[in-house]
């Protein structure tokens, strides 16, 4: 398993649940296939296929997924920390609109 720690409550009641209504729907469903994606992650390359980008180059291991409104507009990201093919602290940043 490639998730290991989960901080945000929201993220837990998707990935535990599959409870999509805490998030609003124009971007709930990418949400949810970012964190199968991260799950199925084991190196940094599929990380990269999924247009994740290291957002801290202090630390190689901080990574992002930008979340966007119908794929255009940017209204967040999943954020992890990916050491060693696992994921850890998996958060969600929603940008103030």
């Amino acid at each position: 398993m490639s998730i290991k720690t989960i901080q945000s409550d929201v993220l837990k009641r998707i990935w535990e649940l599959d409870d999509l209504s805490v998030l609003p729907n124009t971007y709930r469903y990418q949400v949810r296939d970012i964190l199968f994606d991260l799950d199925a992650a084991h190196t940094i390359t599929d990380l990269e296929d999924i247009g994740a980008t290291q957002y801290n180059p202090d630390h190689d291991e901080c990574w992002s997924v930008t979340v966007t409104v119908n794929n255009v507009e940017p209204c967040g990201a999943v954020i992890c920390d990916f050491w060693k093919g696992d994921c850890y602290n998996i958060n969600l940043k929603e940008y103030e609109a």
